[in-house]
């Protein structure tokens, strides 16, 4: 089973104790700026990339910050699913 840990300015997943993948983000005044998201190839299309973001923007949102989608798949998200996520994009 896979487990979201949020670690410090990260958000991790986890098989078991094994790291399968990890998206960070760092602080910049109000936001939060996701800069990289990765899984490792061998879980690929299980939708752990895009939990590992829902975990950050969900805990952005609770504290009321916005997110700056540096990350070229975070941006692919917040495209594709504009009218999910426009409460929480930075302007």
């Amino acid at each position: 089973m896979i487990e979201i840990r949020n670690e410090n300015l990260e958000s991790n997943a986890y098989d078991g104790e094994k790291l399968i993948g990890r998206c960070q983000y760092r602080i910049d005044g109000d936001k939060w700026v996701i800069y990289h998201t990765d899984v490792d190839k061998d879980y690929g299309g299980r939708g752990i990339a895009l939990s590992l973001v829902e975990s950050i923007i969900n805990r952005a949102r609770e504290e009321g910050k916005r997110i700056v989608p540096e990350c070229s798949y975070v941006r692919h998200i917040f495209e594709k699913y504009r009218e999910k996520y426009t409460d929480i994009i930075a302007e």
